[in-house]
């Protein structure tokens, strides 16, 4: 059984939320921060935007064949089996959890903060949690190998999601670093998150705007 949004709450109320000082906040008050952090962002995020882009047209399809000329379009070419049939699909919440997951890592990682003593800390910490073998092998693999900051922009595909991302990196750290200062101020402006949204999201975080 493989469930992000369990490693989530895990990382959040034992692992990696406040960074350093994660280990002063219960769980539940944790997990309830996050929560009021992001329904702030979001908050700033419900207005009209401007003109939309159409949508492009499907890669490769050619124009429709003249009329009367009895000739069907080509049916679209089929994935092939070898990259579908890799793992299950997670369903979205889950794929968010885990790009969440991955975010407050790569936060927590800008300053190379993630040694070997610290990763073995967040995994002792992450016993209460209860992991699955599945589950602890995700979380042991990310520690090793943190995504980069194109990684994690490239899959923030929609404001909402890149408001999440930006909070659950704030909420990973305590931000105490030039670096983490750097990490943060370039990942707002990747994710196209504009001052009021990133203010809103530093105070409930309990960040200072800088």
């Amino acid at each position: 059984m493989f469930n992000p949004e369990k490693i989530l709450g895990g990382l959040i109320s034992s692992g990696l939320g406040r960074g350093k000082a994660s280990g002063l906040i219960p769980g539940g008050m944790a997990m309830g921060l996050l929560g009021v952090a992001m329904e702030a962002a979001e908050h700033f995020l419900n207005q009209p935007k401007s003109a939309s882009i159409a949508p492009s047209p499907p890669t490769g399809a050619g124009p429709p064949p003249p009329p009367g000329s009895g000739r069907q379009p080509p049916p679209p070419p089929q994935p092939q089996g070898k990259t579908i049939a890799r793992e299950t699909p997670l369903a979205a919440p889950q794929q968010e959890a885990v790009l969440l997951i991955r975010a407050m890592i790569a936060a927590a990682n800008a300053d190379g903060h993630i040694d070997a003593q610290e990763r073995a800390a967040i995994l002792e910490r992450l016993k209460t949690a209860s992991l699955s073998p599945a589950e602890h092998q995700f979380i042991v693999h990310e520690l090793l190998e943190p995504k980069n900051m194109d990684q994690i922009v490239a899959a923030a595909t929609h404001p909402e999601l890149a408001a999440r991302v930006y909070t659950a990196s704030v909420f990973a750290i305590n931000v105490d670093t030039q670096t983490e200062r750097d990490y943060l101020r370039t990942l707002a402006l990747r994710l196209g998150l504009d001052s009021a949204a990133t203010d809103a999201i530093d105070r409930q975080c309990g960040r200072i705007p800088q």
